[in-house]
This record gives C-alpha cells, structure tokens and sequence, in this order.
C-alpha cells in the first residue's frame, strides 16, 4: 500500500525482527492498531493474517499466558502517546520507531467498548481477535487526506460524527468553533484520542472540553438597506442623505423631543401636583371654555417624580365630591381603565382631586402625546384668521375609512373590559401620528355624572350613535349637525354608498335595537380592516428600513471618540510612554487621512462617502492597507486598517489604565 498524497503523519517503523526466527508467527501491531500495516507489501516480516496466527499462541498453557500478561502491559512505553498539550503548549512528536527489544511482546488490543477486548488474566484468542478486526471489511481510504486515526470507541457516539474534511483534518467538524449548536440539541464534546501521533490535535482545546462554540461575527462594516429599497439611481447620485434617516421624519421627531423637554420660565402655575411638577399649558387660555364635561378643562404637560416619565394631566376646574359615589368612581378609574390596551385609546392612569389650583379641581392623569392635535383642529375650518386657511371641504375616503376601522378597533377593546367611552368627540380625538388617532378623555364621565348612573348596555349603543355622528360631521365637515337627513345627504354627494350604509347604521343605534353591538359592526366592515391592516404593515416596514439605516451610526461615533481621547493630550506632552510617535503618531496620521483631506489645488476634501468608508473599514479592522503621510510629506508609512485598529484600541486601554491608577 502507497502512502497518501500529502500524508504529513510522522513516519512509524514497522517493527523489525533481528535475528528473530518466529517473526512469520507473529502478529503485527500495526494490523491491531490501524486496522491495517502500510509495510505489508514493503517487506514487513510479521503476520498479517489473523486466521493464520501461530497454533501455539492459540494453545498457550497458563505458564504461557501469565507470561504473556506479564509482557503485556498498557503502561509500558511502547504504549504511551509520543506528546500530550500540557496546558496548552503543543510538542512537536517525535518520529521514532519501535525499540526492537519489544519486538516479541503480546499483541496489544485496547480495552475499550466495542472492539472486543480480552481479559488480561486469559490467553488470546482468535475468536477474540476476530472481534476487533475484520478482514472482510471494506478498506477505508480517503483519497489527498491524512490516515483516519480512530478516536476512543463509544457505542453513544452516532456514526459520522468524525468524518475527515478534504483538508485532512478528521476533527475539524468537532472543534469548529464557527459552527453554532443548535438549540434543541447538547453541545457536542470533542473526544480525545490518546493513539494520535499528531500533536495538532491534541491542543488545549481537547483538554477544555466544555468551550463554548462562538457563532461567527457579523460584517457590520457592509450596510444592506432593508425593504422598502429606494428607487434605482446612478452612484454619482447618492447623497448624503442615504446614509441617515429622512429629512422630514428626523425633524418630527426632533420637534416631539423638544415639545416633551419645554418648560416656561416665571410661570404663575403651581410648582407641584401631588408628585407632578413642571407643568406647561398645552392650549392657550382662550380654548378653557369646553362644557362637554359639565366644568372648563385645561390640559398641562407634568412630569412625575416617581418614574421621571411625562404625562397629561386635565384639570376640572371647580369640581367637587359630593357624594359617596363619587368618591367611589374616582378610586375605580385606575382599576378600570388599566385593562384597556389598544393603540387607538389613550391609557388612563390615575383621577384625584387637588386644590394646588387654589380652587377643588378634578386631576384626571393620561399619557403624554407630543405635537398632538385633534381631529377638530385638522379638518373643522376654524374663526381664527390663520387657521386652516386651506382646509379641503372633507376627508378623502382612504382616510375616513382608516378612522372608522381605528375608533372601532378602540371600541371593540373597551366594551370587552366592560366599559364605555362615553366621549367620542373631534375636540377630544388626537391625531398623534400620520394617520394614528387615539381616543382621548375616556372615563371622565363616569366620575362627572357618578349620580345619575346608567345601564352600560344604554352606555355602549351610544357611544355607537356618538361614533356615526362623528363620521358624519367629517364627512360634511361641519362639527354641529342641525338637521340630520340634509347632512345625510350633503354626505352621499362627496362618499360611496359602502361608507354611507355603514354611517346610517351607527345612527340608527337610537333608539336601540336587539343585536346592537360593537361586533356587530365589525362585521360589516372586514374588507375595509384587511385594507387598513395592509396600510399599516407598509407602514412599519418603512420606519424600520429608517431604523435599519440609524442602526450602525453609533460605532463611528465610538470611534471618534476614542480617536479625540487619545490624539493630542497635553498632559502627557512629556511622559516618554506617551509621546506622540509610535502607535499615536499612526492614530494621528489616519486622522489626517480621514478629515483633513485636499483635492489636486489644495483646497478641503469634504467627501462624506470617504469618511463614512474609511471608518467602515477601521471599526471591521480590514486587511485593506493605505499610504498615510506626515503633514511635512517627509515621512510615508503603509499600514493596514486591522493595525490602526490594534494600536487606537491599544491606546485606548492604556489610557483608560491611566486614568484609574491611584
């Protein structure tokens, strides 16, 4: 048998006799340990056939067996690996033969499951034997790899757990530590194989045997846009606004961010309310004549000081407890109210009465929506002279449809909680977002007209009437509907007849009729939910394409950060550990290189695609090399950006080293 083509084990002598006149007689280890002797066809001179071992092996007397037991012996040297990793320090093997003076010793068999092991107080056999190798069975070669080296035998192991790469290495399917384990399934625990002449795989990994398996890092260098994709454009065409989120929506969420943190200074209102303080009118003092609750509200932004979160609190001026059941309706609105979750209703945490005021005055506590406004304010053309100068004379369809699918949604959710809205109103309805409205004041009622309570089945059909009623009063874009059949009509001109069946049907809540129920409507306008539905998804899938782009911004903030930290610190000018040459002097370079770029006549590079590249590829530590120049252009050095990573991050440890060092 040939060798293997890149066969790169260490060369094992085949045990020779000297002046040995039984060698045909007896068997070769190499048959015994490998499965087969690659010096068979070379001239080995010992037996390689198990069914033709020497007759009087086979009869051996006990005189002859206890001499065999005495000879054979697993600690002896022949048996004992050439190299083991002491704490992970690999020794090169030794390419040593067999010392002939244990040329006649006992076949070696290894006690281990599975192959057929004899006791070392009886004789060998060849029915043993016959056990631990079979001459029938197919030869194992694998063409350009190195010879198989069986590990320990387990019966637990499943086949094809060790199976050679074409690399020649039969462990790399067990030590990769690139491969992550699946979930549902234990991390498998590599196995040492003490027969192993190659002391590549016997490194300290095999020794840690419950190391974790690393999945492999991600290229967070390489930014692959989410869906929706923007349309095709040419690369002279990109800008920079294709690395950041849009325009219009950074500066809506800027104006959200300053309208939360505003505050007035001098103000005449209270400092607290009960655990509230900062409070900040959110409508002028003209808009305090609202009489829908019986009392003038005014609504204030607060800020708590339990949770440090800001929240709405409407105020009823003039509000008193006079009646037990009003006081009972106040402690039952938290309770109450905290099961309704819906994304078109605004949460309502908490109702107390407080003089802070100088007067008694119902608190009535909501989440805080920024740069919200009511649907009264977006579609009902109002007396001031500069408001709604362009408003159009109604809502266009799609949106109308989105309202009544969302204020049905919010229904749906309070009449299961066994409530009623009882405020369905455009003055008390907010627009927080394109096209998100939420139902906003719920629940005051209930503690307002705590006196005179009413059945909640009367309760929930007319928050029906109250709902077509608003439909119609958008559609017609007029808030006070005098008379009821001519605004029916004004709205069938301007809508289809879909929408006009189902506002009829919510005003004919009254008088009620059997069946009437928020379900009941919902049936009716499943086509419209499905639309609605769709709306939305795009709608998410948008902002997390934005997102997606936000996603890696904070790594090039990092860097430069650790870059200005680093760089040009004046209280080390004279400290020769840190001086500015060396590893400071290549961060400094690559600075230059970065920011301090010119074109051909001198003047400024500002290129953010060059900056945004370049610091790509030092945050991923890329084997990409540049040419960096001293600003006297004396002094030219090629670097890699994996080595200006290494020597910024080692710059970075070391100061972080300094700064605290008592």
């Amino acid at each position: 048998m040939t060798d293997p083509p890149g066969d790169t084990r260490p060369t094992a002598l085949s045990p020779r006799p000297k002046g040995r006149e039984n060698a045909k007689d007896t068997f070769c280890r190499n048959v015994t340990i490998y499965g087969h002797c690659r010096y068979e066809e070379k001239g080995c001179a010992f037996n390689h056939d198990e069914g033709k071992a020497s007759p009087s092996t086979a009869k051996a007397t006990p005189i002859a067996a206890d001499s065999a037991k005495k000879r054979f012996n697993v600690d002896s040297p022949s048996f004992t690996p050439a190299s083991l990793a002491v704490n992970g320090t690999q020794t090169k093997p030794k390419a040593t033969g067999i010392s002939p003076k244990f040329a006649n010793a006992a076949p070696f068999k290894p006690k281990v499951a599975g192959v057929g092991s004899r006791p070392a107080s009886t004789a060998p056999s060849s029915t043993s034997s016959t056990k631990g190798y079979n001459p029938n069975a197919p030869e194992w070669t694998a063409p350009d790899a190195q010879e198989y080296l069986p590990p320990l035998y387990n019966n637990a192991i499943p086949p094809g757990s060790f199976q050679p790469d074409q690399n020649g290495d039969s462990l790399s399917t067990v030590f990769d530590h690139y491969t992550p384990t699946p979930s549902n399934q234990p991390a498998a625990q590599p196995q040492i194989n003490p027969y192993a002449q190659d002391g590549s795989t016997m490194g300290s990994r095999a020794y840690f045997q419950s190391s974790a398996n690393y999945p492999q890092q991600l290229q967070h260098h390489l930014y692959a846009a989410l869906p929706p994709h923007r349309e095709l454009s040419q690369p002279n065409q990109r800008t920079g606004r294709d690395f950041f989120i849009p325009e219009n929506l950074r500066q809506n969420l800027a104006r959200k961010s300053e309208a939360t943190r505003m505050t007035i200074p001098n103000s005449t209102l209270p400092p607290t309310i009960a655990h509230y303080h900062s409070l900040v009118p959110l409508v002028n003092n003209s808009q305090k004549t609202n009489t829908l609750f019986g009392y003038q509200s005014q609504a204030y932004k607060a800020e708590s000081n339990l949770d440090g979160r800001f929240y709405c609190l409407r105020r009823l001026q003039g509000y008193r407890v006079n009646e037990a059941s009003s006081e009972h309706a106040i402690r039952n609105i938290q309770p109450n109210w905290k099961r309704v979750k819906n994304g078109n209703v605004v949460s309502v945490h908490l109702a107390f009465t407080n003089s802070g005021f100088g007067d008694s005055s119902l608190i009535y506590v909501t989440d805080f929506h920024p740069l919200a406004e009511t649907l009264a304010q977006k579609h009902f053309a109002s007396s001031h002279r500069y408001t709604n100068r362009y408003s159009t004379s109604h809502v266009p369809e799609e949106t109308m449809w989105s309202y009544i699918v969302q204020i049905a949604s919010a229904l749906k959710s309070i009449h299961s909680a066994g409530l009623a809205a009882r405020v369905i109103d455009a003055t008390k309805i907010l627009l927080t977002d394109e096209g998100r409205i939420r139902l906003n004041a719920c629940g005051i009622l209930d503690v307002v007209q705590a006196d005179a309570p009413q059945a909640l089945v009367d309760l929930q059909r007319l928050d029906l009437h109250l709902f077509g009623k608003l439909i119609l009063a958008l559609g017609t874009n007029n808030a006070s509907q005098h008379n009821q059949t001519e605004a029916l009509q004004s709205f069938s001109k301007s809508y289809s007849p879909r929408i006009r069946q189902v506002t009829s049907w919510l005003l004919e809540r009254i008088p009620p009729r059997p069946n009437d129920s928020i379900d009941s409507f919902l049936l009716q306008i499943t086509s419209e939910m499905a639309s609605t539905f769709d709306g939305t998804l795009h709608q998410n899938d948008a902002l997390s394409s934005h997102l997606g782009i936000e996603l890696e911004n904070a790594r090039m903030v990092r860097l430069n950060i650790k870059m200005s930290m680093v760089l040009e610190r004046p209280e080390y000018k004279d400290d020769p550990h840190w001086a500015a040459h060396g590893t400071r002097e290549c961060i400094r370079l690559f600075r230059d290189y970065v920011f301090h770029q010119v074109d051909g006549q001198g003047r400024p590079s500002t290129d953010l695609g060059h900056i945004l590249g370049c610091l790509n590829r030092l945050d991923a530590g890329s084997e990409e090399k540049i040419m960096l120049t001293t600003r006297d252009e004396e002094t030219v050095i090629v670097v890699s950006y994996k080595e200006i990573k290494a020597a910024l991050e080692g710059a970075f440890v070391d100061l972080c080293r300094r700064a605290t060092r008592s």
